[in-house]
């Protein structure tokens, strides 16, 4: 839904660019020679700007580009934009320069060119110059990088911006960028955006607000929305509300009235189900208190009973949502039922492949705390600030085995090189000999004792790590991983970027021995972060981590039964959990995205945004 409300902004800004008798990009019209096509037309034009001097040249190499843009020939448009000096052209032409190339950088996912280009001081400083067709195409791409990259109170500044240029009639899409990238705020962010002087821009920060603290409860929600929507009558998003908020009125209606839950609790693995477990009443304990009217609920226990005559007693005891079970091999068997009347919500993901020939489920819905939520999105951050090639290194254990290969599908997806080291054992003694080698230090060595031998003298020299990597993945438990930082950076390596999963923190403050993981940024459950420790709910301390984690999927379990049909149906909705920002799959799968935080002085910190925006 992202990219068709993007699409359509782009649409019309287009043709307001078309009609706009002041913009300095031609018509189709005035572009192309009868008979030609624009790849054509582009050519005669670059023929008549070699004989030309500038501006009048940098003009028409513009013009060129832009007909080999239309031509869908991004390749050649770059180049042509390349020949051109932007000091020679007049704001206009700077403006249609910049946002040219911008699209095309952002087409291509090269987000630090264009956040280069669309912070040019010169035009940012005579932005009121541009025409209106280019103001509303610079503050869309604007939006839409900062999207990227990660810093969404300057997404949301955008958008707002480019709502106010458009007709009424024309902002839903841009109200919904709005609202979407609000979404992934924390609400300590939300609270600092909403005193805002601008009344615009400050109430749709209130309305973000107003809406989450009632996300739990949607008939809650709804209340403090619409009493934000008295108290803001003339407000932009009070006469055309975000699209995920008018489909949670209708959502409403719809609502389960009676859940069955579904947890082995008698089997290996009942220490797993029964955090889960409480962590679902606290959350149901916790909508009662509130004034919510929650479902019914009924626990079912899985062990030792037959899954699908489980499921089917409890759809006959008039349950409207079955959430579980725990197991994936429970799980594989209900996809594999013929039918599901009443829809699923599984606590663990089941690969298609794993279930041969299982029918196509409408109402299955899948939830889990799987790792390949965060090497995915660890790739995506990587490659948005300009990693290309990957240094992996991984524990000899079935975690990091399943995390590298979700790494290295999403990483080569994009186009990333993958290089890799053997496995590391816990217990390994000496990694200072294993990363010598993956660095090719050992190499380097060799090199200059062959010198040596040569030479028949000792040579001075600095030994040096292979250079063909930006960037290492670290998958590792807090213990290994107090030891491979340190060794890393005794081996040359100080300076690549490290990334990690949730692994690397053990969920508790430990300042004096997490001094040695200084500066690696990984993913990280909300409640791990003192920052974002602002939910009753989070996890009771005397809880080993993994137990945290698993009652705070219970928290989100509970809250998903209202949100799966909007969270489906509108793709881009968010439901700020526990776990993680939630959103669906076409699939049904549940995608958790995690807040990226950072070892700072031993103290575990949210990351801070890199995309250096320019206001």
């Amino acid at each position: 839904m992202l990219s068709c409300c993007r699409a359509l902004i782009c649409a019309i800004c287009l043709i307001a660019l078309a009609a706009c008798g002041t913009a300095p990009q031609p018509t189709r019209h005035e572009a192309y020679t009868t008979g030609q096509n624009p790849i054509q037309s582009a050519s005669a034009i670059l023929a008549k700007a070699e004989g030309a001097a500038p501006p009048e040249r940098d003009r028409l190499l513009l013009r060129a580009a832009g007909l080999f843009a239309e031509g869908n020939s991004p390749a050649r448009a770059e180049e042509t934009l390349k020949k051109v000096d932007p000091q020679a052209l007049d704001i206009p032409y700077l403006a249609s320069y910049i946002l040219q190339y911008a699209d095309i950088a952002l087409a291509s996912e090269r987000y630090l060119l264009a956040r280069n280009l669309l912070g040019n001081t010169r035009l940012t400083d005579h932005q009121n110059q541009m025409p209106p067709s280019q103001r509303r195409t610079w503050h869309r791409l604007r939006g839409d990088l900062y999207t990227h990259l990660g810093d969404n109170p300057a997404s949301v500044a955008e958008y707002v911006r480019l709502a106010a240029l458009l007709p009424a009639s024309d902002r839903q899409a841009t109200h919904d960028l709005i609202w979407q990238a609000m979404g992934q705020m924390a609400e300590q962010d939300l609270r600092s955006a909403a005193t805002s002087a601008d009344p615009v821009l400050g109430g749709w920060y209130q309305l973000a607000l107003a809406s989450r603290s009632g996300q739990g409860d949607i008939a809650r929600q709804l209340d403090q929305v619409e009493s934000w929507r008295r108290a803001n009558g003339s407000h932009p998003a009070a006469q055309q509300l975000p699209t995920s908020l008018r489909q949670a009125a209708a959502a409403q209606g719809q609502l389960p009235d009676r859940l069955a839950l579904l947890l082995p609790l008698g089997d290996q693995l009942a220490a797993a189900a029964e955090p889960l477990r409480d962590g679902f009443l606290a959350a149901y304990y916790a909508a009662l208190a509130g004034g919510a009217k929650p479902p019914a609920i009924r626990i079912h226990d899985t062990t030792d009973s037959d899954i699908i005559a489980l499921y089917d007693r409890a759809v006959a005891e008039g349950a409207e949502l079955v959430i579980g079970p725990l197991s994936k091999d429970r799980l594989q068997a209900l996809m594999a039922r013929p039918d599901l009347p009443v829809p699923v919500l599984g606590l663990n993901y089941v690969d298609s492949d794993d279930v041969d020939g299982a029918p196509a489920h409408d109402n299955l819905y899948q939830y889990g705390l799987a790792v390949g939520d965060e090497t995915r999105q660890l790739a995506e951050r990587a490659w948005i600030e300009g990693r290309r090639s990957a240094l992996v290194i991984r524990p000899d254990a079935s975690w990091g085995s399943a995390a590298f290969d979700s790494f290295r599908t999403h990483w080569e997806q994009k186009g990333g090189l993958l290089l890799t080291t053997p496995p590391y054992r816990n217990d390994q003694a000496d990694y200072a000999t294993f990363l010598r080698a993956a660095l090719l230090l050992s190499d380097s060595e060799a090199r200059v004792t062959r010198l040596q031998r040569a030479l028949g003298k000792k040579v001075s020299y600095i030994p040096r790590r292979r250079k063909d990597v930006d960037m290492v993945l670290l998958l590792a438990h807090p213990g290994p991983a107090r030891q491979l930082k340190p060794t890393l950076d005794f081996l040359f390596a100080s300076d690549l970027p490290i990334y990690a999963t949730s692994h690397i923190y053990g969920g508790s403050p430990n300042p004096s021995q997490d001094q040695d993981l200084n500066g690696i940024r990984f993913t990280t459950l909300p409640w791990t972060i003192p920052q974002l420790e602002s939910d009753v709910l989070n996890p009771q301390d005397a809880l080993a981590p993994a137990f945290r984690n698993l009652f705070a999927m219970g928290v989100d379990a509970y809250r998903l039964h209202q949100w799966l049909g909007l969270l489906r149906a509108l793709p881009d909705t968010s439901l700020q959990g526990q776990t993680g920002s939630l959103t669906a799959a076409p699939d049904g799968r549940i995608v958790r995205t995690l807040p990226l935080a950072v070892f700072h002085n031993g103290q575990v910190i949210l990351a801070p945004v890199t995309s250096g925006a320019a206001q």
